[in-house]
């Protein structure tokens, strides 16, 4: 797979797509205990998971403790996810925050949600005002991982802010992306009107 993919409502994945070399990262429960599965454990791919230890590491330096909270979803798991939002918060509100199966980057194996070790204790509270989430604005990038669905750029990308979500998409693309405060979906913008120009 190529690490740049756009997946979002109008670039799907197929049904039966599943990574190659998806391994496990940790025995961290994540969100699936909410989903009455606590036997799935994150998963992300090879490649991914080596530069997010980079990041790990980088971050534990400086005293902030970031684990990968979830990762890999199938379409499957995707629809029970959905249709448990539909069900629980209405349709208006599921389109805000939940990517339909298909349009997922959980999917891809190269998107992950965070969250925080503090003081020993496990926490998903992710927010903009965390310094954590300072940290990685200033260098996510460096391993190749950009924040997936900033703050004011939801009519972008389809999906309100979301503080914890990352996407691996190559160190090269993600300094590119943030160097210019991009999105996956302005970068697509500007690449094929360039190769229009060209035609």
């Amino acid at each position: 797979m190529n690490y740049d993919i756009l997946i979002n409502k109008e670039h799907r994945l197929e049904s039966d797509f599943v990574p190659s070399d998806l391994v496990i990262t940790d025995n961290n429960e994540n969100n699936f205990h909410n989903y009455k599965d606590p036997s799935l454990k994150p998963m992300i791919t090879q490649t991914v998971l080596s530069f997010f230890q980079l990041l790990q590491q980088a971050g534990l330096k400086e005293g902030y403790h970031i684990i990968i909270d979830s990762g890999y979803r199938s379409y499957e798991y995707q629809q029970v996810i959905w249709d448990k939002n539909v069900a629980e918060n209405g349709l208006e509100h599921t389109l805000k925050y939940i990517m339909a199966p298909g349009a997922s980057e959980h999917q891809s194996g190269l998107a992950i949600d965070i969250a925080y070790i503090r003081n020993g204790v496990y926490t998903d509270d992710v927010t903009e005002d965390d310094p954590e989430y300072a940290w990685l604005i200033n260098n996510a990038h460096l391993y190749g991982f950009i924040l997936r669905y900033p703050k004011d750029k939801q009519e972008i990308t389809g999906i309100n802010f979301e503080p914890w979500h990352y996407r691996f998409v190559g160190q090269e693309l993600a300094r590119y992306l943030h160097d210019n405060n991009l999105t996956l979906e302005e970068y697509y913008i500007l690449k094929n009107d360039v190769k229009n120009s060209r035609q």
